[in-house]
């Protein structure tokens, strides 16, 4: 598949190929994350058969904050290009809708987004919200990507999925378990640990664990990683691009958006190593436009490096005023 978007939040343009194994490199606020959310938005509407259109439109001005540009566009299609649905002007133009029956009843997408790992601590905050709504006759705003997120981790699927369980227990050195009233904690060796006294970086490969438990990774998954290296240890950094690719050798679409040179170089090596070349695109973002460089993921690398290495740049920089003052 393809996603091509045009004045969508702070993105002028982006062009990306969701096959494999999609990564977008670049620094803050160049709108990495917003593909994600764009993407996340346009599944989640075509998943509902009868009302997507009205849904595409609620859940992108939501997750923007209605700031979508009268002149946004977006454009979703195979990478045959012979299906596609076409949005601009808040409109949408669904050109056959073979697409998005391929999509519903064929390849039924499951999109999952992950921007946090502290999406444990508010658990029991998520579980308690039906039941106020109910009690008080209301109806409360709250993340719509965490609240599916907090589904997924309370719930099992009914379809088959892929087990990293083994692999993600190696890292960490335990599991995520609930308790018999459905509290999750981390047990590490024979000490159960609550979550809020787990590291950040625990937790995050402990959604992962989890998601992997109820059946949600499977090849009809598209996950979504928004800057997962954050809480990460750049050992751990390569343990994660390593489970990653892992996912996408088993069928499962993973969009990446980094601004780690160790992540970004650790899902290359990886990838590489698995001889997925064929389904992994580098993308830089910058200035708003995200894009391969002359179609290339090597030049794109290149590039991406360069930016990313900007940092150690400054301080040769400052190494080389101390000798010249020294």
């Amino acid at each position: 598949m393809q996603l091509d978007l045009e004045n969508i939040g702070i993105i002028k343009k982006a062009s990306v190929k969701l096959d494999g194994l999609t990564v977008i490199a670049g620094e803050n606020d160049t709108g990495k994350s917003t593909v994600g959310k764009a993407l996340y938005a346009l599944i989640k509407s075509i998943s509902n058969d009868k009302l997507y259109r009205i849904n595409l439109n609620s859940n992108l001005n939501s997750y923007f904050n209605n700031q979508i540009s009268k002149n946004g566009k977006i454009i979703f299609q195979d990478l045959d290009k012979k299906f596609k649905i076409y949005i601009k002007d808040d409109e949408v133009v669904d050109n056959s809708n073979e697409f998005r029956i391929l999509l519903t009843d064929m390849y039924n997408p499951n999109i999952i987004m992950i921007e946090t790992p502290l999406i444990w601590n508010l658990m029991k905050v998520f579980s308690k919200l039906p039941i106020i709504e109910q009690k008080m006759d209301i109806a409360l705003e709250y993340p719509e990507i965490m609240k599916d997120l907090h589904w997924n981790l309370s719930f099992k699927s009914k379809n088959e999925g892929i087990d990293i369980i083994p692999l993600i227990s190696k890292i960490i050195n335990g599991r995520f378990e609930q308790d018999d009233l459905g509290n999750y904690f981390f047990k590490k060796e024979n000490e159960n640990i609550e979550l809020v006294n787990t590291a950040t970086g625990i937790k995050y490969f402990g959604i992962l664990q989890t998601l992997s438990k109820n059946n949600y990774l499977n090849e009809n998954t598209i996950l979504i990683l928004d800057e997962p290296e954050v809480h990460l240890h750049p050992k751990w950094q390569l343990k994660m691009a390593q489970l990653i690719v892992e996912l996408v050798k088993n069928g499962v679409k993973v969009l990446v958006n980094s601004h780690s040179p160790y992540m970004v170089e650790a899902l290359q090596r990886y990838s590489d190593k698995e001889k997925l070349e064929d389904k992994t695109n580098f993308y830089l973002a910058e200035g708003g436009v995200i894009d391969k460089i002359e179609d290339s993921n090597s030049k794109t690398l290149s590039e991406i490096f360069e930016k990313l290495s900007e940092p150690f740049n400054e301080f040769d920089k400052m190494d080389s005023e101390k000798l010249q003052n020294g």
